[in-house]
């Protein structure tokens, strides 16, 4: 009895197994007592958890970038318009020197040229400022433009790669380790059977019932 209980025990080592549903990927394993249907509702679960928190990141990552740009486009601005109103100030102030030296001219007080050629100067300068404040707005525009479109693809490619992991489904089998198996009836059961002739032909008929033996 003792090596026909080793003989059952080694039968059902080298017989028996289980087949697991798993997505390695999500660490989401299932046994045969959870449904393929639950399984993928577990994972999908799971999955939108952690497409939910990487897309979080990425938004956060381009915020502060864009929020960078942002204020360097504001602070140029603010520039822009101080400079144009410079430029706009040393306009009149040219067109009034010019003016000047034009009078000299009829009343025969001379007026410096070298005084208007100075405003012009300080004109051309303020317009050189203006225009490159416009060129570094232009600059930070395409670059928050550029941003957005990197920012979208960054997501789509989130949420595509998440929901390839979803879909993920692998069957492992399982077999048990021998400490794992535990036999706790182990006997030999006879089922007594009677064989008759009935009518001429040989039967086998139990030797029990329900209720007992016969």
């Amino acid at each position: 009895m003792t090596a026909m209980k080793r003989d059952f025990l080694d039968w059902n080592y080298n017989n028996s197994s289980v087949t697991v549903r798993a997505n390695e990927e999500l660490d989401i394993y299932s046994g045969p007592q959870v449904s393929q249907a639950e399984f993928r509702k577990a994972c999908a679960q799971a999955a939108r958890e952690g497409r939910e928190a990487e897309l979080k990141k990425v938004v956060g990552k381009f915020d502060k970038k864009m929020d960078t740009v942002l204020s360097r486009m504001k602070r140029e601005q603010r520039e822009l318009q101080e400079d144009r109103s410079d430029l706009s100030q040393r306009k009149m102030e040219e067109y009034g020197t010019h003016a000047e030296t034009v009078l000299s001219l009829f009343n025969r007080r001379k007026k410096s040229l070298s005084r208007s050629l100075s405003k012009r100067r300080m004109t051309e300068k303020a317009e050189a400022e203006v225009n490159e404040s416009l060129q570094a707005i232009e600059e930070y525009e395409r670059q928050i433009a550029e941003l957005q479109a990197e920012q979208e693809e960054a997501l789509d490619q989130v949420n595509e790669r998440w929901e390839e992991i979803a879909s993920q489904l692998t069957e492992i089998q399982v077999t048990p380790y021998k400490k794992d198996i535990l036999i706790e009836v182990f006997g030999v059961v006879w089922f007594p059977h009677y064989v008759v002739k009935i009518d001429g032909q040989i039967m086998e008929l139990q030797g029990y019932s329900g209720m007992g033996r016969v």
